[in-house]
């Protein structure tokens, strides 16, 4: 029994911790059902190797009894490490967020205080996260790469207003470009609206 309980233990435990790790990457809605799924077993299987092993510890009285629930909880602890780490990098403040909306796939891109970026590229359910760097001059961006994924010429970008209609009114709303080195609109860019714009409030508490 020791040896079955061993095996689900490092099963269940190998899955969640894999998962966990390839959430940072790749994350799909339909990820939450085995989740819980394996949560679930995961619980019964330390319940029950608890009991086992204050059962055993009761007749033999060696600290050794405990070995697997040890087990169990030290890989609770690597999952738990993993997914706060994960979480304060998705969580680190925001400078600026743009978002392109395309139907049945979407971008994102947040950009961080601290010069970091996390590219959202979505489609139906499923997200692709890259993870990069950038500089800011004003409304200049440049990215540490120029292809991401599928979409390509994201090197240099800049924040311009476009005057948009809305209820038969013409206002404007920044949006950001892919421009060429010498900060002209390239044909037929993807335009990603600003969502939000924490530039003026960052150099104001500067």
């Amino acid at each position: 029994m020791k040896v079955i309980r061993t095996i689900l233990i490092l099963l269940v435990g190998g899955l969640l911790t894999n998962l966990t790790y390839k959430s940072q990457f790749r994350t799909f809605f339909g990820d939450a059902i085995f989740w819980l799924f394996l949560i679930l077993i995961g619980i019964i299987i330390l319940i029950w190797t608890l009991v086992k092993d204050i059962e055993l510890y009761k007749s033999e009285n060696k600290i050794q009894n405990f070995s697997l629930t040890i087990l169990c909880f030290l890989i609770i602890g690597i999952i738990t490490t993993l997914e706060i780490k994960i979480q304060n990098n998705f969580n680190k403040p925001t400078l600026l967020k743009v978002f392109y909306d395309g139907d049945y796939n979407g971008t994102a891109i947040d950009f961080k205080e601290d010069g970091t970026y996390i590219f959202d590229n979505s489609a139906i359910g499923l997200s692709d996260y890259t993870y990069g760097t950038y500089e800011i001059n004003g409304n200049k961006i440049t990215l540490d790469r120029n292809k991401i994924d599928n979409l390509t010429d994201l090197k240099n970008l800049e924040i311009k207003e476009k005057e948009i209609i809305y209820k038969g009114d013409v206002k404007k709303e920044l949006y950001l470009f892919q421009v060429d080195k010498n900060g002209k609109v390239i044909g037929r860019t993807t335009e990603y609206r600003v969502t939000v714009d924490n530039r003026k409030l960052k150099w104001h508490h500067s």
